[in-house]
C-alpha cells in the first residue's frame, strides 16, 4: 500500500513538472514569431537579464537542472529484453534520437556546432587548441557534466522503458528549453548566436544528461545521442546472422540500432524544415518529446520489474 501510494505520488510530481514544461515551451514560443528587429528594438527586462549574463544564467541553469536530477529515487530492477519488450525500447529508443538529432542538426544550421556527439569536438579541440579550440572543449565538459549528473543521481535506467516518471529525463528536456531560452534572449537583444554561444553548452549539457541515461541500461546499452558504435553494432550483428544463418536476438537488435540511426538522421531532416521559420526555438519540439517520454506519457508495454 505505501510503495503504491509513493508510485501514485511520483506519478503526480511528474506530472506536474511536465506540466510546467510544456507551460514554459508555450510560454517562449508565443513569441518566436515576432520579428527581431521589433523586439531588440524594445527588449523585455528579462530577454535583457539573459542576454546580459548568458553564462551565469546557463551555470544556473546547469545547477537546478542537477538538483532536479538528485531528486531521483533510484530502484533499478533490469527488464527483461524479449519479444514483449523490443517494442517499447525501439519506440523510446526513436523518439529521443529524433529529438536529438533535431537538436544537434539545429545546432550545426545555426551555429555550426554539433553538441550530441562529441568525436568531432575532440579532434577539432586537438588541432585548433592555440587557435579557438577551448570553444570545442567546452563543449566536451558540457557533455560531460550532463552525464556526471546522471551518474552521480544514480540515475534510474529502466524508468524510461517502464512508463514511469524520469527525473534526469526531465532535467534534460528543461536544459534544452533553458538553452533555447538563452539563444532568443540573445538573438532579440541585439547580441546573437555564434559558434561561442552559451546556449550550446546547455544543449550539450542535456545531451549528456540523456546518453548518461541510455547508454547505462541494465537491459540493453543504448545510445540515443551519438552512432559510430550503433553501426559498428549493426555491422557486426548483421555479420554473425549471416555467418550462422540465423536471425533471433541479434537480428533484432540490429534492426533496433539501425532505426535509431534513421530516427536521428530523421531529426535532421525536422531540422533543415524548421530552421528557416522557427530557428533554434525548433529544439523545444524535441524538449516536449523528451519531457514526454521523462514523464510516463507515452504509451508502453509495463514489464515487471524486481
Amino acid at each position: 500500500m505505501a510503495l503504491t501510494q509513493k508510485s501514485r505520488g511520483r506519478g503526480i510530481r511528474g506530472a506536474l513538472l511536465v506540466a510546467m514544461c510544456l507551460c514554459s515551451l508555450w510560454s517562449l514560443t508565443s513569441r518566436t514569431f515576432t520579428q527581431t528587429e521589433e523586439i531588440t528594438e524594445d527588449a523585455s527586462g528579462l530577454v535583457k537579464l539573459v542576454c546580459g549574463h548568458p553564462l551565469i544564467f546557463t551555470f544556473l541553469s546547469m545547477a537546478l537542472c542537477g538538483a532536479l536530477c538528485y531528486t531521483e529515487n533510484s530502484t533499478t530492477a533490469k527488464l527483461d529484453f524479449d519479444k514483449r519488450d523490443y517494442f517499447t525500447f525501439q519506440l523510446i529508443q526513436n523518439i529521443l534520437c529524433f529529438a536529438s538529432g533535431l537538436i544537434n542538426a539545429l545546432c550545426i544550421f545555426d551555429m555550426g556546432m554539433t553538441v550530441s556527439h562529441q568525436s568531432g569536438n575532440t579532434s577539432h579541440t586537438g588541432r585548433l587548441i592555440m587557435n579557438g579550440g577551448a570553444a570545442f572543449g567546452h563543449l566536451l565538459l558540457a557533455f560531460c557534466f550532463g552525464s556526471f549528473f546522471a551518474g552521480y543521481s544514480k540515475a534510474d535506467t529502466e524508468l524510461i522503458y517502464s512508463g514511469r516518471y524520469s527525473p534526469n529525463l526531465l532535467a534534460a528536456a528543461l536544459a534544452v528549453v533553458a538553452g533555447c531560452m538563452v539563444h532568443y534572449c540573445k538573438e532579440h537583444g541585439g547580441d546573437g548566436n555564434n559558434n561561442t554561444s552559451e546556449c550550446l553548452l546547455l544543449f550539450a549539457f542535456s545531451q549528456g544528461i540523456q546518453n548518461g541515461i541510455t547508454r547505462r541500461c541494465q537491459t540493453l546499452p543504448i545510445c540515443t545521442t551519438h552512432f559510430t558504435g550503433y553501426l559498428t553494432d549493426v555491422g557486426t550483428l548483421l555479420g554473425w546472422c549471416a555467418r550462422d544463418g540465423v536471425a533471433g536476438e541479434k537480428f533484432l537488435k540490429a534492426m533496433l540500432f539501425a532505426a535509431g540511426i534513421f530516427f536521428f538522421g530523421l531529426g535532421g531532416v525536422a531540422a533543415k524544415e524548421l530552421h528557416e521559420s522557427l530557428s533554434v526555438q525548433a529544439a523545444l519540439i524535441a524538449a516536449a518529446l523528451m519531457a514526454a517520454v521523462a514523464g510516463g506519457l507515452v504509451p508502453v508495454t509495463k514489464s515487471k520489474t524486481g
